[in-house]
C-alpha cells in the first residue's frame, strides 16, 4: 500500500516501510513537508510494518529546511497565539515531535543517507536507530552559518553518539563532514555504494526485523508474560 503526499511518500515493501522525502531536486523541508509528515506518522503508527527505512527520492536525502518558508511559519505562529507563551513556538514543537516519533517506535528505523543531508534533514536522520550512508554523501548542521541553531533536536541526539565536544564543534562551526567521518565519530553505522544504499538498507531492515520477531521478542514475552499473554 502506498500513500503519496506532495512532499513525502510512504510505501509498504513486504512488511518494511519505505518513507521517501519527495520534493526534488533537493527535497527541501518546507512548512507543507512538516504538516504532511505529521499526518503521515498517524498512519505509520498503525501500519503494522516491522521496520522502516527513511530516504530521499532522487540523488539527495534532503538539503534541510527551507529557511525563509519556515521562518515565516514560525513568525505567523507567534503572532497568532491567543496567549503569550514562554516556550518555543507550537510549530517548532510539533516539528520536533514528528521527528522524535521515529526514535520512539518499537521497531527498527534506518536512515539511508545519500547526496546531501544537511540541517533539519540530518536531525531527522539522527532520530533513526541506524544511519547508513552512500559513498559521496555530505552531512552537516549549517544552521550556525545563518545565525541560527538546530531546531529539531540535534543538540540532544548528537552528543550521545559522538560526545559532547565533537557535537558542540559540529553545531557551532556548521562544518560539513563525510560518511567516513560520520562512521569514525559514531554518527553513522555503515557506508555502501550509493546505488546499493537503499536496497541494502531495506535488506538490513528485513533481516533485523526477522531477528527481533524470532529471537528477541519470544524472550521478552516469556520473561514478562510467563502465562503467554501479550
Amino acid at each position: 500500500m502506498a500513500i503519496e503526499f506532495n512532499t513525502v511518500k510512504w510505501e509498504d515493501c513486504d512488511g518494511i516501510g519505505l518513507l521517501q522525502l519527495c520534493r526534488p531536486p533537493s527535497n527541501a523541508m518546507n512548512r507543507l513537508f512538516f504538516t504532511e509528515l505529521s499526518e503521515l506518522t498517524a498512519h505509520i503508527k498503525n501500519s503494522g510494518v516491522k521496520a522502516i527505512v527513511i530516504t530521499g527520492s532522487g540523488r539527495h536525502f534532503s538539503s534541510g529546511a527551507d529557511i525563509a518558508n519556515l521562518l515565516d511559519a514560525t513568525l505567523e505562529d507567534v503572532i497568532t497565539r491567543t496567549q503569550p507563551g514562554n516556550g518555543l513556538p507550537d510549530f517548532l514543537v510539533q516539528n520536533n515531535r514528528s521527528f522524535s516519533f521515529f526514535e520512539q517506535l518499537k521497531i527498527p528505523v534506518i536512515a539511508a543517507i545519500k547526496g546531501v543531508c544537511l540541517g533539519s534533514a540530518l536531525e531527522l536522520a539522527l532520530f533513526a536507530h541506524f544511519r547508513f550512508c552512500g559513498e559521496g554523501a555530505l552531512l552537516g548542521l549549517p544552521e550556525a552559518t545563518f545565525n541560527l541553531m538546530p531546531g529539531c533536536g540535534a543538540s540532544q541526539t548528537l552528543p550521545p553518539l559522538c560526545g559532547k565536544a565533537k557535537a558542540m564543534e559540529l553545531i557551532l562551526t556548521g562544518a560539513n563532514f563525510s560518511p567516513a567521518d560520520a562512521v569514525a565519530w559514531g554518527i553513522a553505522d555503515r557506508i555502501f555504494p550509493k546505488k546499493e544504499l537503499v536496497s541494502a538498507s531495506l535488506k538490513f531492515a528485513a533481516e533485523i526485523a526477522e531477528g527481533y520477531e524470532k529471537k528477541l521478542k519470544p524472550r521478552y514475552l516469556k520473561k514478562y508474560f510467563p502465562d503467554g499473554a501479550s
